[in-house]
């Protein structure tokens, strides 16, 4: 499993570098660039062999390529899992996230962290395996842990502010759905669902959008993901909202580089918005 990387990043010049690696259940994925310098964002993705323990995959990934723990100006580690709460800020405290965990999901993971939403005045707290945690905390040199709904809160929200009409956002991964909702920069909703089937993408859109109380001939839906599924189901969603369209990356995106345009939206939120 050998992935390469562009000539200019070298162990004497990654110091200029910030480099996200993004774990999800099936592989992982990594981007890197230099604020400093144009054009300089790069994109690979790895996907694991299932037969095998993830932890397992990623220690041999991360052992094969040593560019993974280059000394950088900043490591960000990604965490992609519908494992997640938003807490507000008022009544979070360090001590009890775990049982916020517990009593959000039945079996949380053992290692519960937490990313402080500075624009919201709340806190995401979110769970991870404690095995992967332990090694990448070894690993990677002073890495921030980010769940992967934080950078594109940031993103939604900054969007949103002079928008009259409310924004519903929604972000087709495999076999799981980010769906947000914004009015004017203010967070109504947000939660990520697990679906089999195209079927379950449209109850859960349709659910959100009745629950939040949107209108149908005046507030917006914008669908990132897949061109295919997205084409299948905004054909069907035509028929109940009037305002769809499939969602753009940030223009300020394309200054990074040309491969931007391959790597998941909350990279590239992560990217832009700077967190």
């Amino acid at each position: 499993m050998t992935i390469s990387i562009p000539d200019t990043l070298t162990a004497d010049n990654s110091g200029k570098y910030i480099m996200s690696i993004r774990l999800r259940s099936d592989g992982l994925s990594f981007s890197g660039y230099s604020p400093s310098e144009s054009e300089t964002f790069f994109y690979r993705n790895v996907e694991f062999d299932r037969t095998k323990p993830y932890v397992s995959s990623l220690k041999e990934f991360f052992f094969e390529h040593e560019f993974m723990t280059y000394s950088y100006r900043r490591t960000n580690l990604v965490c992609v899992t519908p494992q997640y709460t938003v807490v507000p800020e008022e009544v979070f405290t360090d001590k009890q996230k775990m049982d916020l965990l517990s009593f959000t999901f039945s079996a949380p993971e053992n290692k519960c962290l937490h990313n402080l939403l500075t624009r919201e005045a709340a806190e995401v707290v979110f769970g991870m395996n404690e095995e992967v945690y332990e090694f990448c905390s070894r690993s990677l040199i002073n890495p921030s842990f980010i769940h992967h709904i934080t950078p594109q809160l940031a993103l939604w929200k900054q969007q949103s502010r002079m928008l009259i009409p409310r924004q519903l956002y929604v972000v087709l991964h495999r076999k799981m759905m980010d769906v947000v909702c914004f009015a004017q920069g203010k967070l109504l909703f947000v939660n990520t669902f697990e679906y089999d089937k195209p079927d379950d993408i449209l109850y859960y859109i349709l659910y959100v959008w009745k629950q939040v109380g949107m209108d149908q001939e005046r507030d917006q839906l914008h669908i990132y993901g897949g061109v295919s599924l997205r084409n299948s189901i905004t054909t069907t969603l035509r028929n109940y909202i009037q305002y769809i369209s499939p969602a753009e990356i940030p223009s300020d995106a394309y200054l990074l580089g040309a491969e931007v345009v391959q790597a998941p939206l909350d990279l590239i939120a992560l990217s832009v918005c700077e967190l």
